[in-house]
Parts: structure tokens; C-alpha cells; sequence
């Protein structure tokens, strides 16, 4: 990998050459990027998705010619993600990299780590029968599943070719579904590494061909190149783009002009960084709804005022007076500890995800632990209320405030100045329903059941259709939150979680206020943001400007020049 680290002259945008090594962060979908092939930058990592198997749970798949390096890679994620487990098919074919030594090191790993890694060897008959890699990462925080594929060998450890394209990408359920079914499949067409004679491959090598054979082939690689060169010159070539990596491509026998690439010529549209910086958002996280019928009912049950000679709505005109009334077996203090944390997922939510559009809440993968932990905690002191109020019979603790309830609904019905006497059915009826509502508060869950579904950027715009909107109201609570959290002491209150930790989580956008949470003036800063937010927020730009100008806070531009943008784009 390291010769595609090289350093190399690259025509900037104006034509000027330069030579860049700066390190770029993995991307999902294609890699390698053409900026990492023409030398432009290089992955941070190596392989470039380590990032996916030192947060995943589990990995399993399909790695052809394993080498050393290889299993010292493996060996690095093993140790330093301590609760990842891997089952691996390493596939093998005739004069192919891998060695006697290389499986005999795995099976030292193997044995090592047998509770957490199990490895099949698929032997293959002929040269040419190259395998195809294939990982699947298994999230240890959310149930999120991430695929790798593509051509290059050893964990992509090996020298990167034109022509290989790899891909990572989160996969859908039927896409993860259908390599698991395959892979399995091939699990049991597969040798295990333990096996007697597994570990014997021979050591072969391709034979070398004829000079002749050699020079054949070169003379074919001259005859391409000079087919893209007319008087010496190249027809076209690629213009990339250093900070965004978008590919363009140039006349170079017309005064350099750009000219339609392939795709272009087919129709397809470009995603600008605008969207592209929005995609790779919806990517981090997911849609969470809630189950209200699953949670326990308010433990206050209503009060028909009809039983005392009222109606529940009058109507005058426009004019609406409604009366609700409510009864309860428990102390308004304890009622009132129960409901606090029965409405907690209300809280709760507000302050691990970020709103998309009315009732509509999304949350960033990273935060779905933290999410759950406080979930589980206030389901448990709310279990625990009840727990301790009920002690276990319901019936008994009705009879016991049996008395005390009759009486005082006959003492509302005389406040209200009402005659005569309260059916005996119509309490039991109260009671029985007080009692429905106490025997499901100790069989049921105290907070609701949760989903959690993906959700993408679809760019599609056409009349009262547009993705921006909703973009907007993401990008403005992503930008809001780290600033609410560091100039807002009560912002916290409800949960228990670090800061730092809340923070760290719920960056999804790489946040410039987030870089050093404890620099001078960071208060001031966030405040200066956040009623910039609020300016944009009460402008009348179309959604998509107000994306580029939340986007442009979120990567530290200086508040000055956006509120000046500002200024110029707004009607006089």
C-alpha cells in the first residue's frame, strides 16, 4: 500500500502543480478514491476500514491470499477491540501469496484466541480462480451492518491496480441477509484450519514467460497509450479536486476546457459537497420511533363528570369550556415521581437525538449505548416506585384505600352541590379501572418500546418535493446541541451522562467547536453561533442556503464573514 502513498506532481484546479500528502479519513462507498491513486493524500489507516473492525461486535467473511501482514493486521484488531469475534474463509489458489508460514502463524492466532476466531481454508484448482473479498462488520452499537468488497487481496493490504474497485457501504437488511446465507453456505465447502495436511500448501510461483512474450505486451501497453494522444499530446485528462475529491475531466486539446465526462454524457447528476456532506450524515445514525400503546397507562384514572350531574364540553359559539377530572389510590407525591419518569423518553430523547420534521427524531449510531443505558435506568427506577408501592398485590393495596376513595368521590359530589346518592356500580367501575391500569403497570414495561429504521438523503427535487427541508432541520440541531451543552448549565438536567462523552457521541459532523471543548473563549464562541443559528433560522433563504451556512459553522468559519453572507443574500 505504501507505493500508493507516493509523492507526485498534481495539477491543482488553476493548473498549478503541488505535491500533497495529506492523510484523509476512510470513506464509505468506492475506495480507493482517485486522490489516494494519484498520491494527492492517504488513508489514515491500514486497511482503510480498521476503523469498521475496531468498532464492530463481529466480522465475518471471504480473504484470498492472506499473507503475514494480513494476520498481524488481524491480530492488531483481535487485541485491541477486545469483544470483536471473527469467522474468516481465507481462500487460497495455485502460486498464490500466501505461505506454509502464513497459515502456520494464523493457527498460532487461531489458538490463541479460539473462543473469538474460528478460520476455514477454501483451496482453489486453478490460477486464475481469484476469490473475491468480502467482510461483513457487525456494529457493537447499533445493529448496523457494514459490507467491504472488492478485488484487492490480504485485507487490501496489497498494491492497489487500476481497474480494482473496492466498496464499504452500510448494507440494508436483504443485502446482509443474503451474504450471510452465502457465506454460510461456504463455510461448510470449506476446510478448518486445524485440519490434518490443511496447513501444507505448496509453495509454487508462476513461471516466468517468454521475452519475447514480454515484449509483445509492452508494445500492446505503447499502442494504448499512444491511441489517447494525438501529435504527443494527451486527448483529455482528470482534474480532481484536493478538498472535496471530485473527478472532472479536461480537453486537453482545446484550450484545457472541461469537458462532459462519461457519466455526464449518461445523465447522471452530480452530488455536490452540499449533499454529499448531508449523505454521509443520514449514514451515521437512524429514524427511532416509539410504541406508545406498549408503555404502562397514567396510574390516575378519568372521572366521568357526568356522574355528577355535569357534561364533559359545553359549546357557545366559539367558544369551548371543558372539564376534565381525574382519580388516583396514590399520594400526589408518588404519582407525580411515577408520571415524571413515565413521560422521562420524552427528555431522554431530546437530548440523544436531533430533529428531522415534526414527531420525527434521528439518532447517531454512536449514541444508541449511551441512549439505552439511560433508558434501562430510569425503566428501572419507575419499575421500582411501583415495585415498592404495590408490594406485588394490587388488590390489596385497592382494598386498603377502598374506604378512603368512596368517601371522597361522594365528598367531590357533594362540593359540586350535587343530590342524592353515587351508584354502587359506578365505583366498582372506578375501581376496576384503577385496577386495569395497576395490574398492567406491574406486567408491562414502564417506558415504551423503541424501532430504530434507516434512513437516506434522496436528493429528488421536483415541485412541492425537496430533500432540504428536512436537511436543514438535522444540520441546525447538529450545530445547536455541542453549544446548548457548553453555554447552558441546566441543558443536561434529566440524565446522567458525561459531557464529554454526550458530546463525543453525538458529533456526526466532525464539528469545529468540538476539536478542544476547552479553549479559550469556547463559551463566548458557541454563544456568538447560536444566535447566528437563530439569524439563519429567521431568514427567508431557500432550505439548501441554509444548509451551506450551517455547514460552513460546523467546519469553523469565522461568524463574521457567514453573518455577512447573510446580509448580501437577504432581500433589501
Amino acid at each position: 500500500m505504501k507505493g500508493h502513498n507516493r509523492q507526485m506532481d498534481i495539477e491543482r484546479e488553476d493548473g498549478s502543480q503541488r505535491p500533497d500528502s495529506r492523510s484523509i479519513p476512510f470513506p464509505q462507498f468506492v475506495w480507493p478514491e482517485p486522490r489516494v491513486m494519484e498520491g494527492m493524500c492517504s488513508y489514515q489507516d491500514t486497511p482503510p476500514f480498521k476503523s469498521l473492525a475496531l468498532t464492530s461486535s463481529a466480522m465475518f467473511g471471504i480473504v484470498p491470499a492472506l499473507t503475514l501482514q494480513g494476520v498481524k493486521v488481524l491480530e492488531s484488531w483481535i487485541t485491541q477491540n477486545d469483544i470483536l469475534k471473527v469467522r474468516l474463509i481465507v481462500a487460497v489458489y495455485p502460486a498464490c501469496a500466501t505461505r506454509k508460514e502464513d497459515l502456520a502463524r494464523l493457527l498460532d492466532l487461531v489458538a490463541r484466541f479460539n473462543d473469538r476466531l474460528a478460520v476455514h481454508i477454501l483451496p482453489l484448482e486453478k490460477v486464475t480462480d481469484h476469490a473475491s473479498t468480502m467482510l461483513c462488520f457487525l456494529d457493537s452499537q447499533a445493529e448496523a451492518v457494514h459490507l467491504v468488497t472488492g478485488p484487492s487481496q490480504n485485507l487490501g493490504l496489497e498494491p492497489w491496480q487500476q481497474g480494482q474497485v473496492n466498496c464499504a457501504f452500510r448494507a440494508n437488511p436483504l443485502q446482509a441477509e443474503s451474504f450471510k446465507r452465502y457465506f454460510d453456505w461456504l463455510w461448510t465447502k470449506s476446510a478448518q484450519i486445524t485440519g490434518q495436511g490443511v496447513l501444507l500448501i505448496p509453495d509454487l510461483v508462476l513461471p516466468e514467460g517468454t521475452e519475447e512474450g514480454a515484449r509483445m505486451w509492452r508494445d500492446y501497453v505503447s499502442r494504448c497509450s499512444d491511441s489517447q494522444q494525438v501529435a504527443g499530446k494527451q486527448l483529455s485528462a482528470a482534474r480532481i479536486d484536493s478538498e472535496t475529491g471530485e473527478v472532472s475531466v479536461i480537453s486537453k486539446t482545446c484550450q484545457e476546457q472541461e469537458i462532459e465526462s462519461p457519466t455526464d454524457e449518461l445523465g447522471m447528476k452530480k452530488l455536490d459537497h452540499l449533499a454529499e456532506f448531508v449523505a454521509r450524515i443520514y449514514e451515521k445514525g437512524s429514524l427511532v420511533s416509539t410504541n406508545k400503546l406498549s408503555r404502562i397507562p397514567p396510574l390516575d384514572a378519568p372521572l366521568d363528570p357526568r356522574l355528577f350531574g355535569d357534561v364533559s364540553e359545553i359549546h357557545q359559539g366559539a367558544v369551548t369550556r371543558k372539564i376534565n377530572m381525574r382519580v388516583s389510590l396514590i399520594d400526589q407525591k408518588t404519582l407525580k415521581d411515577i408520571e415524571k419518569r413515565r413521560q422521562g423518553l420524552r427528555t431522554i430523547l431530546a437530548k440523544f437525538t436531533f430533529g428531522l420534521a415534526d414527531s420525527m427524531r434521528w439518532m447517531p449510531d454512536a449514541a444508541r449505548s449511551l441512549f439505552e443505558s439511560e433508558l434501562n435506568r430510569v425503566n428501572e427506577e419507575g419499575k421500582k416506585l411501583i415495585s415498592d408501592l404495590l408490594r406485588g398485590d394490587v388488590r390489596a393495596f385497592i382494598e386498603a384505600r377502598r374506604g378512603k376513595l368512596i368517601n371522597d368521590i361522594i365528598e367531590m359530589h357533594k362540593a359540586l352541590g350535587r343530590q342524592g346518592r353515587i351508584p354502587e356500580a359506578v365505583i366498582n367501575e372506578i375501581i376496576r379501572n384503577i385496577e386495569g391500569r395497576l395490574e398492567k403497570a406491574q406486567s408491562v414495561s414502564f417506558m415504551p418500546e423503541l424501532s430504530y429504521s434507516a434512513v437516506s438523503f434522496v436528493r429528488t427535487e421536483s415541485g412541492q418535493i425537496s430533500p432540504w427541508g428536512q436537511a436543514y432541520s438535522l444540520l441546525k440541531d447538529i450545530a445547536a446541541f455541542p453549544r446548548k451543552i457548553l453555554t447552558d448549565s441546566f441543558f443536561l438536567r434529566g440524565i446522567q451522562v458525561e459531557e464529554e462523552d454526550l458530546i463525543e457521541a453525538m458529533n456526526v459532523a466532525d464539528d469545529a467547536v468540538c476539536h478542544d471543548l476547552r479553549s479559550r473563549g469556547i463559551k463566548n464562541r458557541c454563544r456568538e453561533e447560536l444566535d447566528l443559528l437563530a439569524l439563519i433560522d429567521g431568514t427567508h433563504m431557500e432550505f439548501r442556503e441554509r444548509c451551506e451556512l450551517v455547514r460552513r459553522i460546523l467546519a469553523g468559519e469565522s461568524s463574521e464573514k457567514i453573518g455577512q453572507v447573510i446580509k448580501e443574500r437577504q432581500p433589501s
